[in-house]
């Protein structure tokens, strides 16, 4: 691993590094662990890199197995007028940034935004209301007129997140021409979704007090999401509740394990993609192919 020339040896005290050393650092571990080495926060060093043109991984980079993670992005020339060499660390560097003043509504927003990146580069154990304070440059006291503790923040952030991949996924429906057509639309918005956040909501989601305080209000949206289905399935193919009941949470399973194969990056989207539609689309077609049956019978 690289190494910076400092001062005296103790974080904070303003380190001298190159742009070559800082691109080894950021993507030998994660943006959390480096800013932590020169008493700047995971943000700040993010800030830094993008000044000075250096790639560095995405927030998903880190949850992936080492064999499973995409290759480096090159480092190239310093952009125009960018220094090779940069002081890290220094007092001033963490001073807090001035603020205009923002509604509650917008530092919220900034809030959710601060701990979705702080989880996926430190993990969710690492979300404090005094870190995320600290990293947009508010006072504690501030952050606790946003959210009362830690377990509100990461229930509103995990809400949020779970809303929007149902909201892409309603949008795109009735794009469907058909059944089928709306049904393969669905799954391939809601596996992109799951690529795009899945990673986060892991996380989220396999925490105990995040999980137990939705656990209520995630099985009523599902009982909710899942009604429409079941009345089409009874009306349409005169299928008994039972077996459209069966049908729908296999195949719900089926949607819900794909994602979290794409989640967690430990096989190629593509693939997973291709088999969870084959499965999915295999059984909206036995589906069918019951319900004809079933009114084939009821008719005779």
């Amino acid at each position: 691993m690289a190494n910076a020339d400092h001062d005296d040896g103790q974080p904070g005290s303003g380190r001298t590094i190159t742009r070559d050393q800082l691109y080894e650092l950021v993507w030998a571990e994660p943006l959390a662990n480096v800013a932590a080495r020169f008493g700047l926060s995971a943000n700040g060093i993010a800030k830094i890199c993008d000044r000075l043109g250096i790639p560095r991984p995405e927030r998903s980079y880190w949850m992936r197995a080492g064999d499973t993670r995409p290759a480096r992005l090159p480092l190239s020339p310093a952009p125009a007028g960018v220094d090779e060499v940069v002081v890290l660390g220094a007092g001033r560097a963490m001073a807090r940034r001035p603020r205009s003043r923002r509604s509650r509504a917008d530092r919220r927003s900034e809030l959710l935004d601060a701990a979705a990146a702080m989880a996926l580069e430190a993990g969710v154990a690492e979300v404090t209301l005094k870190r995320l304070a600290r990293e947009i440059g508010i006072s504690e006291a501030q952050a606790h007129n946003c959210f009362p503790g830690r377990t509100d923040l990461l229930l509103a952030l995990t809400r949020r997140e779970l809303a929007e991949v149902e909201r892409r996924r309603q949008s795109v429906i009735a794009r469907g021409e058909d059944r089928l057509a709306s049904i393969v639309i669905s799954t391939v918005t809601y596996l992109h979704q799951a690529k795009a956040r899945g990673a986060l909501l892991q996380l989220l989601l396999r925490t105990p007090e995040i999980r137990e305080g939705l656990r209520a209000e995630r099985a009523e949206a599902a009982a909710v999401a899942r009604e429409p289905i079941l009345r089409s399935l009874s009306d349409r193919f005169a299928m008994e509740r039972s077996v459209a009941n069966a049908s729908t949470a296999a195949l719900t399973a089926v949607c819900l394990r794909a994602g979290g194969l794409i989640a967690a990056g430990r096989d190629p989207f593509a693939d997973v993609e291709r088999i969870c539609l084959a499965l999915v689309m295999a059984g909206a077609r036995s589906n069918e192919s019951l319900g004809n049956e079933s009114r084939a019978a009821r008719d005779a």
